[in-house]
């Protein structure tokens, strides 16, 4: 008989695996090896006849190369509403040549080059591995590529069946539905005779397309939202309505955008006269048809419906009927150096940062018209000033209340950088593009509750110091001004970080300045150091008292003082321990006002000692300016309400004598500015 002896190189399960044969009774063997080098396999044999034995050793020397090693497995995508299978990406496949995957089960081939490769049409609900071969050797096999069932259809019909649904799960409405919650789905149906309520806050989020039955409906109220990730604009058919509601009176004007398709003006406020329907051109306002289809993306404004009184505000809503616009979609295409109308096109909010990102040629202040305060005039398009609200990527600033009336939908706080769903707002062009939309801008939830009119929910966290600064007078005039130390801004002009300041009536402006720009919103650089000085400007249309005060701060400014400094009557003032209030003639007043951090005045001279030695006297209508140190700059007189009655500048001299001033017999300002920059204010009595 026949005996097979066989010797293999090294341990069995770490070095080599036996494929076929090597017993004693085979005379082959194969075998896979699993480390490389030299390996010698040497078999014994016996052979046993007639009581006669013969015996024989034979040894075979191999040497084993690296073969390829397993695939790697990468994302997996499983089956959805929408694509009944799944896909793998595979990766660490064979640098150099044609590589062969083989499939288990079903020993499916697949045959490429290149270092990664995707699968697709694996079957839902089913176990995949992967050998990869790049010669005769195949790698051992990959982990696990778990592909999962096909999600199941979520019904309502006066109850969930297989829900309430997951984002992943398609669902079907087949019964009344009013919300209470969020409702999350891959994509929707309102079949049958379904009445479906998204009710207010809510947000019916959807990875795909909606469907909405000819006898069915679906409403979403006032704050509620549509939110879609697929980004393809032909996904939804069938018709919505979506509500917004605000307040007005009977010339106030809504600043308005469709969320839906078609959409005409008149459908938006029917009981509206119709030559109060306008759109913006980039130059100023353009009486539009009432019949116009709305334009995606475009903003117009439209008065309030005749029938509501002038005098108090009454809730209006907006029904919007039509299509849901979704996807990449184009607005208008617009120059340089104009502003634009533009419009909200989704029927949830706008990230406006996220807007301001994808349309790099706009500049980055976004304005918001609020309609808090009365109208000027009899021409309905006269609002004061104060009612646009701002913002960019420095933060937003505020505008005044109505006094008095603190009823929902009032514009008290500063955008909260959330573009709520039929919302239009103006911009400005850098240069010239076509502006766009995408479903990544979306959100849902507390974030479409602003409408300006308009609530809050605040950004990211980054590093901010900033500070609010207000002015008002005693008419209620009132205007805020944004001071921002924030990552990503610099102490030059960025329309990314600084706003100027939109101003659309003469009633009142309250401003930083920099590089010549009047900005409602600054960005400052970080760090922030307590040296730093901003000049303020302001212009009024009346005379009197005003007031400056703090409206808000954040970070590190909240422990720090803050201090005002008026040029005109030599005060510094800590606005942190009060406001500050002041006299002023009508005008605009670019240097009266520097905002900063500490209560010494600096420059190269010693001005503590230097205060103390400018004299300043009148006598028999005449007024003496003497310096004791410093050559005098520049000579300014002021009567109390700020109006300016005398300058002279390069004086160069250490004391100046002014007569025949045209004034009469009252307390006056002396500003003194000498050669070393250093500035005091004198008052004297003038007779």
């Amino acid at each position: 008989m026949s005996n097979y002896v066989w010797v293999f190189p090294g341990i069995a399960g770490t070095d080599y695996t036996i494929v076929s044969g090597g017993a004693n009774t085979n005379n082959t063997v194969t075998l896979r090896y699993l480390t490389t080098g030299s390996k010698t396999v040497t078999i014994n044999y016996t052979d046993t006849n007639s009581c006669i034995a013969t015996s024989a050793t034979s040894s075979t020397a191999t040497t084993v190369n690296a073969g390829p090693t397993a695939p790697i497995v990468g994302t997996i995508t499983h089956p959805t509403c929408i694509i009944a299978t799944g896909s793998v990406q595979l990766s660490g496949l064979p640098t150099t040549g044609t590589w062969t995957l083989t499939r288990t089960p079903g020993a499916v081939q697949t045959t490429g080059s290149g270092t990664t490769t995707s699968i697709t049409g694996l079957a839902a609900n089913t176990t995949y591995t992967y050998t990869v071969s790049s010669g005769a050797c195949p790698s051992v096999s990959s982990v696990n590529v778990v592909i999962n069932p096909i999600p199941q259809l979520a019904t309502w019909n006066a109850g969930w069946t297989n829900g309430p649904p997951t984002i992943n799960q398609p669902v079907l409405f087949e019964g009344d539905y009013t919300s209470t919650t969020d409702v999350n789905a891959c994509s929707c149906t309102i079949g049958l005779t379904a009445k479906v309520v998204i009710s207010i806050g809510n947000t019916l989020k959807i990875t795909n397309g909606l469907t909405v039955a000819n006898t069915a409906s679906l409403t979403f109220e006032n704050n509620s939202s549509l939110v879609q990730t697929n980004d393809d604009p032909t996904i939804n058919s069938g018709i919505i309505t979506y509500k917004r509601k605000t307040s007005l009176r009977l010339t106030d004007y809504g600043y308005w955008s469709t969320p839906v398709n078609p959409k005409k003006l008149v459908d938006v406020s029917p009981l509206t006269l119709s030559d109060k329907y306008m759109g913006f051109n980039g130059t100023g306002w353009v009486i539009t048809n009432s019949n116009t289809e709305m334009t995606i993306g475009k903003g117009y404004i439209i008065r309030a419906p005749q029938t509501f009184s002038n005098v108090d505000r009454a809730d209006f809503t907006a029904e919007f009927k039509g299509t849901p616009n979704n996807g990449a979609l184009n607005g208008e295409t617009v120059e340089a150096d104009k502003f634009y109308l533009i419009g909200n096109p989704y029927a949830s909010a706008l990230n406006a940062n996220s807007f301001l990102d994808d349309n790099p040629f706009m500049n980055g202040t976004l304005y918001f018209w609020t309609h808090n305060t009365p109208i000027g005039g009899s021409n309905g398009l006269k609002y004061l000033a104060d009612d646009y609200a701002a913002f960019n990527l420095t933060g937003g600033v505020n505008t005044k209340a109505p006094t008095g009336d603190d009823a929902p939908g009032n514009n008290d706080s500063e955008p909260s950088g959330y573009i709520a769903a039929g919302q239009s707002f103006f911009a400005s062009a850098a240069s010239p593009g076509t502006v766009s939309f995408k479903n990544y801008m979306r959100e849902g939830g507390a974030n479409n509750g602003q409408f300006f009119k308009p609530a809050r929910p605040s950004k990211e966290k980054s590093t901010r110091n900033r500070i609010w600064i207000n002015i008002i007078n005693k008419e209620g005039i009132f205007k805020q001004t944004l001071l921002g130390y924030v990552n990503g801004a610099t102490n030059s002009y960025e329309n990314r970080y600084d706003g100027e300041s939109f101003d659309g009536n003469p009633a009142l402006d309250f401003y930083s300045i920099n590089n010549d720009r009047n900005l409602v919103i600054q960005g400052r650089a970080l760090p922030f150091t307590d040296t730093d000085i901003v000049p303020l400007g302001y212009r009024s249309a009346a005379a009197g008292d005003y007031t400056i005060s703090i409206g808000k701060i954040e970070g590190d400014l909240i422990n720090q003082n803050i201090f005002i400094e008026d040029k005109t009557t030599g005060k510094i003032h800590n606005l942190k321990t009060a406001k500050y209030t002041f006299s002023t003639a009508k005008g605009t007043f670019a240097d009266r006002f520097v905002l900063r951090y500490t209560d010494k005045t600096l420059g190269t001279g010693d001005f503590e000692n230097t205060e103390n030695n400018v004299f300043v006297t009148a006598k028999n209508k005449v007024i003496k300016v003497i310096s004791a140190k410093e050559t005098i700059k520049e000579v300014t007189i002021y009567d109390v309400s700020g109006k300016l009655l005398y300058n002279k500048k390069k004086i160069g001299e250490t004391e100046l004598q002014i007569a025949n001033l045209q004034s009469a017999n009252q307390v006056l300002l002396i500003k003194v500015i000498l050669d070393n920059n250093h500035t005091t204010t004198k008052k004297v009595i003038f007779q």
